[in-house]
């Protein structure tokens, strides 16, 4: 029996490891749609055991299907994505045995939009 690894998804509009300043990066479209800077990753005790993760993003996005290797420079999976909505991601996470482990979030970033003492700002481009 293969062992289910201790591992979640988070995502976030405060950026990882960085500090506790609680800024929020936005971009107001020509549209006047607002993207969010969001951050996906991997969270959890069983993280050295991974080797790469497939996000699986709404099928809006352009190439919803994004892998993103385990590194020394990434060990925790990030992923940036810019977003103005709330969806399900999937996640594939190949363990360093090549096993495939799924696991899924609801996002809940928005709770973190209207925590006090946020700053907004605002960025010219969505890079």
């Amino acid at each position: 029996m293969v062992r289910k690894l201790d591992l979640q998804i988070k995502d976030t509009v405060f950026e990882p490891g960085s500090t506790p300043d609680k800024k929020i990066v936005y971009y107001r479209s020509e549209g006047k749609t607002t993207l969010y800077k969001v951050w996906i990753l991997l969270e959890g005790v069983d993280l050295p055991y991974v080797a790469s993760v497939t996000y699986r993003l709404h099928s809006t996005f352009p190439d919803p299907n994004r892998t993103v290797r385990r590194t020394v420079a990434n060990p925790n999976c990030q992923l940036i994505i810019w977003t103005w909505g709330l969806f399900k991601i999937r996640a594939l996470v190949e363990d360093k045995n090549g096993r495939i482990h799924e696991l899924v979030r609801n996002m809940k970033y928005d709770q973190e939009l209207a925590l006090p003492g946020v700053k907004f700002e605002e960025v010219k481009t969505a890079a």
